[in-house]
């Protein structure tokens, strides 16, 4: 049984290497692990021969999962459409070998990869008119004093302190919301669906009304947060210890979750 190369797993993670936003991105495709729920997001650059100038990624995974996407998004440098839809987890994994109970992230990290280039090739992935990034996000804030109905689908915003801000009505599905301050916040009417809160402070916020429906929000802070009436669903996560929030939310779509379930 291989040993797994720790020192480099370390650095990897510290240096956050290949994770970051790509304003210029050709593709910008959302893959979710079903495994654990975690989100990752591909961005590859191609140049007119189809051929990948630059890679890089978020994620909302653990270090194993941060590991697996920069490796994929290192393979993919100067590679082909062709050699990215030829990838195998085992050819990944010749650049970093992970333990036997931790094959599934590069067998997902390639599964990201490989629909990343699927939506290129269909068109699909997100739409260059809705890639919002972090500073515009911010610039947004600065310049109106609230992010009320803002069109913020899949931005990133971890680790930001957002208290007490306006974000009423906005449209922030598969938004990263991870590890940021967000006390006080309104996000009342919000749509929230397929978001991640892991980490956040929500304590005091307004969840009235929302769309939380297949969320995440393990580890949060939800202390005397409002969820009156917001919608949830099977796929919303929380802790064990708060799921007394489903009390006053609206439950919605389990039929259609427990049927997807079945035919797996």
């Amino acid at each position: 049984m291989a040993v797994m190369d720790f020192a480099r797993y370390k650095e990897i993670n510290d240096q956050r290497m290949n994770y970051r936003e790509m304003e210029d991105a050709t593709v910008v495709s959302y893959y979710r692990n079903t495994g654990c729920g975690d989100g990752y997001r591909i961005y590859l650059k191609l140049n007119e021969s189809l051929v990948v100038e630059d890679a890089s990624y978020t994620t909302t995974g653990c270090g194993f999962g941060i590991v697996a996407l920069a490796m994929a998004t290192e393979y993919a440098k100067g590679k082909s459409i062709t050699d990215l839809k030829n990838l195998t987890p085992e050819t990944l994994e010749t650049l970093f070998e992970f333990p036997e109970r931790r094959k599934n992230y590069p067998e997902s990290a390639v599964a990201a990869l490989k629909k990343a280039v699927e939506d290129y090739e269909s068109g699909q992935g997100v739409p260059k008119e809705n890639r919002i990034t972090k500073a515009q996000t911010m610039e947004l804030l600065h310049t109106q004093g609230h992010l009320r109905d803002a069109k913020l689908s899949s931005v990133m915003l971890e680790k930001e302190k957002l208290d007490g801000v306006d974000f009423s009505g906005a449209d922030l599905h598969n938004a990263f919301l991870q590890n940021s301050s967000f006390v006080g916040a309104n996000f009342s009417g919000a749509n929230l669906k397929a978001s991640f809160f892991n980490g956040a402070d929500l304590r005091n916020a307004n969840f009235r009304g929302a769309d939380l429906r297949f969320a995440k929000l393990a580890s949060a802070k939800i202390e005397d947060a409002d969820f009156t009436d917001a919608i949830y669903d099977i796929g919303t996560r929380v802790d064990h210890s708060q799921m007394y929030i489903f009390d006053v939310m609206k439950k919605a779509g389990k039929d259609l979750y427990l049927k997807k379930e079945d035919g797996e």
